[in-house]
């Protein structure tokens, strides 16, 4: 149900974007509150369940979880089927390289998910259901509980039912929001921690049969009971130190700014900038930095276009991103450094989207020549 809800969800954002946008957003940070209730309530039932072992309990707390599963399911499944509209960036060609990338990554992680999923739950079978299992499942409950009412923290305060102000068991709601934000994975974290906990406990009491067998043959199956839980065992922790890999060092790839270009040197006389084309013929985004009489430092990016012998001239900073400016990825790639958005080298120098702002230069005598007063004539972009 919540899979078939999710896809709904989904289905509404990409029918109508625009007019769903707030309601989706309302139900977003309402489903973050009622999966932290449900989380509770459910941790609560499951305790209440292991020392009260009757059918209604039993019912109750199976109820509850199986709410908490579709009220997760409702909440993280058009985020993750959102990506799938994402592998294709504005400029790039249906089918590239890049796109097939994206798509690629996008598969592995969905097994690294999987495959780790199905690791921890048979480990899991491994232990005691009656007094290992519940305990190992009511702290993961716990953790997963607790990273969704810090989230609800946040939801609330959006849904004007909180003020930063206010405050948590002592610690006020801005301060809840701010650790959040620090500290993103934290219970990612201390999942795969109880995930450890529970492997090597597992890895520790499955190495030999704890009891004497009336044959061999009943041996032989308990030891190769116990092998297959220390392979999955392992197996669990190889999945868990690829998740952290994924989150640490692949996300810190993906997301770590592009290197700076810097500015290069030019003449100028008289009030005029020249640059010699020689310098700028190679098809590489070049910088260039002016510093106005009043103490602004503007930008500006020349690049050869890659049709004839035509050059690309305007400001590092649009109408659109403002300043954020643009850097050059692999060797033919202009890039927006805040919507990510690929340039077409040939539209440079032109008004519209998120082309770098154009000016006024000349073009002789094998250098570009750009009046001072062009580039102070937007030195309040800078700011």
């Amino acid at each position: 149900m919540g899979f078939i809800a999710g896809c709904v969800i989904l289905g509404m954002r990409v029918y109508d974007p625009r007019g769903m946008n707030l309601f989706l957003i309302w139900l977003n940070r309402w489903l973050t509150v009622w999966t932290a209730g449900f989380g509770v309530v459910s941790v609560i039932l499951v305790v209440i369940a292991s020392f009260f072992r009757g059918k209604f309990t039993w019912l109750a707390g199976i109820l509850s979880l199986s709410a908490l599963i579709l009220l997760s399911m409702m909440q993280i499944l058009p985020s993750v089927l959102q990506y799938t509209r994402e592998f294709v960036y504005f400029g790039e060609a249906g089918i590239s390289t890049n796109s097939m990338l994206r798509a690629l990554g996008f598969t592995l992680g969905i097994c690294v998910c999987l495959l780790l999923t199905l690791s921890a739950y048979k480990v899991h079978q491994s232990l005691n259901t009656a007094t290992q299992g519940y305990l190992f499942m009511i702290i993961s409950a716990v953790i997963y509980s607790a990273g969704y009412i810090v989230s609800s923290a946040a939801a609330l305060q959006r849904l004007k039912v909180l003020r930063t102000s206010d405050s948590l068991m002592g610690v006020s709601v801005f301060d809840v929001m701010i650790w959040r934000d620090a500290n993103p994975n934290a219970f990612l974290f201390a999942q795969l921690g109880l995930a450890l906990a529970m492997l090597i406990f597992v890895i520790y009491t499955h190495v030999k049969p704890s009891r004497v067998y009336p044959n061999k043959a009943l041996l032989r199956k308990e030891k190769a009971r116990l092998r297959d839980c220390r392979r999955w065992s392992w197996s669990l922790c190889l999945w868990g130190i690829m998740a952290v890999f994924i989150v640490i060092v692949l996300h810190y790839y993906d997301t770590k700014p592009p290197e700076e270009v810097q500015p290069e040197p030019y003449e100028i006389s008289d009030g005029i900038i020249s640059i010699e084309l020689a310098k700028v013929s190679d098809g590489h985004l070049h910088k260039f930095s002016y510093v106005t009489p009043n103490g602004y430092d503007v930008r500006f990016l020349v690049v050869k276009k890659p049709a004839g012998t035509a050059y690309g001239v305007g400001l590092d900073a649009c109408d659109i991103c403002g300043i954020a400016g643009y850097y050059e990825r692999g060797n033919d790639e202009v890039v927006c450094r805040r919507c990510d958005v690929v340039m077409n080298k040939n539209t440079i120098g032109f008004k519209g989207g998120c082309n770098p702002v154009p000016f006024e230069y000349e073009v002789r005598s094998g250098k570009i020549y750009i009046d001072v007063k062009e580039l102070e004539k937007h030195e309040t972009r800078f700011k």
